[in-house]
C-alpha cells in the first residue's frame, strides 16, 4: 500500500514520474500530498533532471545540487516554465517572435549567450557587435573607420572596419574567434575573464587587435563591461584553411587536405590530421561544406562524403556517402489537425512513411553537428533530407546498421521534382532539438522521444516531431538566411526586415527572434522565436549559435487549459530577462523601452544598402522574380567562405 511506504522510498518513485502524474499523486492520499509539498525542491529538481531541462552534471558541483546558482532556483516554477517551453515547441502553447533592431542590417553570422544574454552579430560589410537581445541595445562593437580610396577619376569615401566583411565567426564559453584578412584566426575573449597578465606567448594579438580594442571600450565605455571583447591570441594558419568550428577549449580549422587542431586557452596547435580527402571506395571528400569537433572526433562534411576521424591519431573510423542513405523516409507534410494552439507559431506536421524511388539527380551533403552529449548526430543534404544518427558510435563499433538506427526526413515536397532546396541546419544545445531551414520553409525537429513522452503525447513512429514555423515562409527570403541558431528557449535567424518589404530592389537582412508574436519583415535583420515562458538564467549554458532574432510561447489566458496538472501559468517577471533579444547596429544603441518581447527567429543581412533592417512578416507582396535572382547571383558572387566553408553550410 502505497501510503504505508517509508518517505524515501515514496521520494524515489516519484523522482520516477512525469510533471503530469506529480499533482495527482498528491492528491492520492495526505500522506502522498504531505511529501510531495514538504519535499517540493528535491522533487521538482530531480524531476527537472528526468525530464532533461537541466543536465545533471551541471548540478553535481554539489552533491545535493545546492550550489550558490541552485539555491536560488525555485524548482518547482523552473520545471513549470520549461514545460510550458516544451509544450510551445509542438505548437501546444503560445509563442511570438521579435525583430532585433540594434543589430542592424545586412547581418551575416549570429551567435548567441544564452546565460549572458548576449547576441553577437558579423555583417556583410565588416564589423562585429554584441548585443543585449532582452534591451535590443549594443553593448560593444568593433569601430569603423573612414578612408578614402582614390581612383583615376574620383577619390571616393568608404568606411573600413576591423572586422572582414562577411566574416565567419565561432563562439563558445566566452571565446569569439572569427576569420582575419590574412588567413589566420583572432580569438577574443570576454574581457570580465581575465587579466593581460594571463595572455599565453604564443601567437599574441597584434597591434591592430590591441587599437581596435581600446577604440571599442572607449566608445561603449561601460563600469562593468558587460558584452566587452577584448584580443587573446591571433592564431597563424600553416596553410590556407576555408572551414573552421570552435567547441571549447578546441578549435578545428580545415584546409584543402589538412585539418589542424588548436587548444584555443593556450593557443597551441595541439594535432593535425593529414590526408581527410584520401580516396576509398566511394571516391574522395570533394569540397568541405561543414567541420565539426568534439573531446572524441573530428567531422569532415564534404558533398560527397562525411567523414570522421579520431582525435589523437587521426584515424578514419567512419565514413557515410549518399548511395548508403536508405530509400525508406518519411515525408514531412503538412496537418491539418485542429489539436494546435492558435497563437501559437509553431504548426505540427504530419510525417508519411514513403519508399521513394532512386533518380539520377545527384544531392550532396551540405551540413553535419554533433549533440553536446557527443553520442548523435545530425546530417543535412543539399536535397532536403535531414538524417538522425542517435549512438553513431555503435556504427563503427560494428553494433548495429545505419538501417537500424538512422532516421531520415525528407522536407522536400516536391518528389517528382527533387532539387536543392536547404539552406541551414542548426542544433540545440540541450534539449535534443534541431532547427532547419529550406527554401520551403522553416522547422522544429524535437528529436528526443523520451522527452516528448514526458512532457507531450508520445509521438508515433518514427519518435520524432516536426512543427513548421508560420508566418516565414517567403521561399525567397528563406533562401537569403545566412545563419540559423538555436537555443533551449527559442531559435535566432536573420530575416528580410518589416520596414524593407516594400523595397525588394534593395534587401538587407536583420536579426528575428520567435517566442514574441511577429511584428516584422522584409530586410534581414536578427529575428527570435520562442515557444513558452523562460527558464531560470542561472542554469543557462554560454554556448550558443543562434540567429538575433527569437520567438517564444507566450503566456496568457489562451491555452491555460492545456497547463498539466499540478502546473499553473506562471507570470513573467523582471528576472526573466532571457525573453530579451535584440541586435542593433554597432554605432546606435537602441532604448530598451521601444522594443517589446524578442522573438526565436534568427536574422540575415544582405548586401545592398537599407535604411532598416527588420524581419517582415508580411507576405502578401511578392518580390519581383528577375530582381531577387540578380541579387541572389550577386550574393553569390560575393561571398566570402568563413568557418562554414560553403553558402548551404551551418
Amino acid at each position: 500500500m502505497l501510503h504505508e511506504l517509508p518517505t524515501e522510498i515514496a521520494l524515489y518513485i516519484a523522482s520516477y514520474l512525469p510533471l503530469q502524474y506529480l499533482r495527482n499523486v498528491s492528491l492520492v492520499s495526505k500522506k502522498w500530498h504531505s511529501i510531495i509539498t514538504d519535499n517540493a525542491q528535491e522533487v521538482y529538481r530531480k524531476a527537472a533532471i528526468l525530464h532533461r531541462f537541466v543536465l545533471h552534471a551541471d548540478l553535481q558541483a554539489d552533491s545535493s545540487g545546492q550550489t550558490p546558482d541552485s539555491k536560488k532556483i525555485d524548482w518547482f516554477q523552473f520545471c513549470q516554465r520549461r514545460l510550458q517551453i516544451e509544450r510551445g515547441w509542438r505548437g501546444k502553447a503560445p509563442s511570438m517572435a521579435r525583430e532585433l533592431n540594434s543589430t542592424g542590417k545586412f547581418v551575416h553570422r549570429i551567435k548567441v549567450d544564452q546565460k549572458e544574454k548576449l547576441v553577437m552579430t558579423t555583417h556583410h560589410t565588416g564589423g562585429l557587435s554584441v548585443t543585449d537581445y532582452i534591451t535590443d541595445r549594443v553593448l560593444w562593437a568593433t569601430v569603423s573607420h573612414l578612408i578614402c580610396l582614390s581612383t583615376p577619376l574620383q577619390t571616393v569615401p568608404t568606411k573600413q572596419a576591423h572586422v572582414v566583411d562577411y566574416a565567419h565567426c565561432e563562439y563558445d564559453n566566452g571565446y569569439i574567434i572569427f576569420n582575419s584578412q590574412d588567413n589566420s584566426k583572432e580569438v577574443w575573449r570576454y574581457a570580465r575573464d581575465f587579466q593581460d597578465s594571463e595572455i599565453p606567448e604564443n601567437f599574441k594579438p597584434d597591434d591592430s587587435m590591441n587599437k581596435a580594442s581600446r577604440e571599442a571600450a572607449q566608445r561603449y565605455a561601460s563600469p562593468t563591461n558587460r558584452g566587452h571583447f577584448r584580443p587573446w591570441a591571433l592564431l597563424q594558419m600553416p596553410e590556407s584553411t576555408r572551414a573552421f568550428r570552435f567547441s571549447y577549449p578546441t578549435l578545428l580549422s580545415a584546409g584543402a587536405n589538412n585539418a589542424y587542431l588548436w587548444d584555443v586557452p593556450t593557443s597551441c596547435l595541439v594535432e593535425t590530421i593529414s590526408n581527410i580527402q584520401a580516396p576509398n571506395q566511394d571516391g574522395i571528400l570533394e569540397s568541405i561544406r561543414y567541420v565539426e569537433v568534439n573531446d572524441h572526433y573530428a567531422f569532415f562534411c564534404g558533398s560527397n562524403q562525411l567523414r570522421i576521424f579520431a582525435r589523437g591519431g587521426g584515424a578514419l573510423v567512419y565514413h557515410l556517402s549518399m548511395k548508403d542513405l536508405q530509400r525508406i523516409s518519411w515525408d514531412v507534410l503538412p496537418d491539418n489537425s485542429d489539436d494546435t494552439c492558435p497563437s501559437s507559431l509553431f504548426q505540427p506536421q504530419r510525417l508519411h512513411e514513403a519508399y521513394h524511388v532512386s533518380s539520377t539527380y545527384r544531392s550532396n551533403f551540405v551540413a553535419a553537428h554533433v549533440s553536446s552529449s557527443g553520442k548523435d548526430i545530425a546530417v543535412l543534404t543539399a536535397s532536403g533530407i535531414f538524417i538522425w544518427i542517435p549512438g553513431f558510435e555503435r556504427l563503427f563499433h560494428r553494433e548495429a546498421t545505419l538501417d537500424d538506427i538512422a532516421t531520415l526526413l525528407n522536407f522536400n515536397a516536391s518528389r517528382d521534382n527533387v532539387r536543392d532546396i536547404s539552406v541551414y541546419l542548426a542544433l540545440g544545445e540541450s534539449n535534443e532539438k534541431a532547427a532547419i531551414a529550406t527554401r520551403e520553409g522553416l522547422f522544429i525537429i524535437s528529436l528526443d522521444p523520451e522527452t516528448s513522452r514526458l512532457t507531450a503525447e508520445a509521438p508515433l513512429r518514427p519518435g520524432i516531431s516536426v512543427c513548421r514555423v508560420t508566418k516565414y515562409d517567403h521561399s525567397r527570403y528563406l533562401s537569403f538566411i545566412s545563419c540559423l541558431q538555436m537555443t533551449d528557449i527559442g531559435i535566432f535567424f536573420n530575416w528580410y526586415p518589416s520596414s524593407e518589404q516594400n523595397r525588394p530592389y534593395q534587401p538587407s537582412r536583420r536579426t528575428m527572434v520567435i517566442p514574441p508574436p511577429p511584428q516584422h519583415g522584409h530586410l534581414q535583420v536578427p529575428i527570435q522565436v520562442v515557444p513558452s515562458p523562460q527558464p531560470q538564467p542561472q542554469l543557462q549554458h554560454a554556448n550558443q549559435s543562434q540567429a538575433p532574432v527569437q520567438s517564444a510561447p507566450a503566456l496568457g489566458v489562451e491555452g491555460q487549459s492545456d497547463h498539466l496538472p499540478g502546473l499553473e501559468p506562471i507570470e513573467s517577471s523582471d528576472d526573466d530577462e532571457m525573453w530579451e533579444d535584440a541586435a542593433p547596429d554597432p554605432p546606435s544603441p537602441i532604448n530598451a523601452e521601444e522594443v517589446g518581447p524578442p522573438p526565436l527567429v534568427e536574422t540575415h543581412e544582405e548586401e545592398d544598402e537599407i535604411d532598416g533592417e527588420h524581419l517582415i512578416v508580411d507576405e502578401d507582396e511578392d518580390v519581383d522574380d528577375f530582381e531577387m535572382d540578380e541579387m541572389e547571383v550577386e550574393m553569390d558572387d560575393d561571398f566570402q567562405f568563413g568557418g562554414d566553408g560553403e553558402r548551404l553550410s551551418c
